[in-house]
């Protein structure tokens, strides 16, 4: 057994979604099979029941293989992210190092290991939400930013428009609207965000209310100067750019969950093999 870079993912609520929205499961099981992660021929997915593991099938050579199986294991979280916001869908994720094994006998699928184990553990005892990645992980960590949690844990800020945003602007709003040019997902980031606070406030359930909480101050912590702004507007784009063609950006963004929230559904050829 050899050590694996594992990104454990968790879909949060997902019985929930069994039992009251069937159908959700249906469009989450397209959302991850539609995942980067599997145009990469170095990774291997595994898919059961809420749970999806991603990991490195070859070892890595040299320092740089490893910093590389990082950044993208940290981008299959963040592109995982970017489909499901807007779905009412989000997850927890941990991404460790550790003895991992993977193979297929005859009739069955065999994966286990420490790194699973230890995943699963922590992974489950984190009261937020998004995407936590150990220190010795993090060390090869080269492009996403990131914040101590607890020991040995750190946040990581998938956002990547928002972190552009942040820091093109000095952290602060409103910007000119040239700096928005490049930033084309910056309102998936904000409905994301919105999404965060809404769930921190109107969640029935207490415990789960917290991690939306948790998960809010992680962000507010690096981003206050565009939160608070934005949380005092309820989340009104014309606090980042008011002279800005926010309307077409809406539009290419309520397509893309459009096309998510479809992309699970039975093809016409599907129903034809099945019939």
């Amino acid at each position: 057994m050899s050590d694996k870079y594992l990104l454990y993912i968790d879909i949060l609520g997902f019985s929930k979604l069994v039992e009251n929205h069937p159908t959700k499961i249906r469009q989450l099981y397209g959302i991850i099979n539609s995942l980067n992660a599997h145009k990469h021929d170095l990774f291997k997915t595994i898919v059961f029941s809420d749970t999806v593991l991603v990991y490195n099938d070859r070892e890595p050579e040299s320092d740089n293989d490893h910093n590389d199986i990082v950044w993208y294991l940290i981008e299959f979280a963040e592109d995982l992210l970017f489909r499901l916001t807007g779905q009412g869908i989000f997850f927890r994720a941990v991404l460790l190092k550790g003895n991992f094994e993977h193979y297929n006998l005859k009739n069955v699928e065999c994966f286990f290991g420490k790194s699973l184990i230890s995943a699963y553990t922590l992974e489950k005892n984190i009261p937020a939400i998004g995407l936590f990645i150990s220190s010795e992980c993090n060390k090869r960590n080269k492009y996403f930013r990131t914040t101590i949690f607890k020991e040995d844990l750190h946040f990581v800020y998938l956002n990547r428009n928002l972190e552009r945003l942040n820091h093109d602007n000095g952290g602060r709003l409103p910007v000119h609207p040239i700096v928005l040019d490049g930033l084309v997902d910056i309102v998936s980031d904000i409905r994301y965000l919105s999404d965060i606070f809404k769930h921190m406030r109107e969640h029935p359930l207490p415990q789960v209310r917290s991690k939306y909480l948790a998960t809010w101050d992680l962000y507010e912590q690096r981003y206050s100067g565009i939160l608070k702004p934005l949380k005092d507007s309820d989340f009104a784009l014309r606090v980042i750019a008011e002279y800005f063609d926010w309307e077409e950006r809406i539009k290419i963004m309520n397509e893309s969950i459009e096309y998510f929230a479809k992309i699970g559904e039975p093809q016409e050829q599907d129903v034809q093999e099945g019939q």
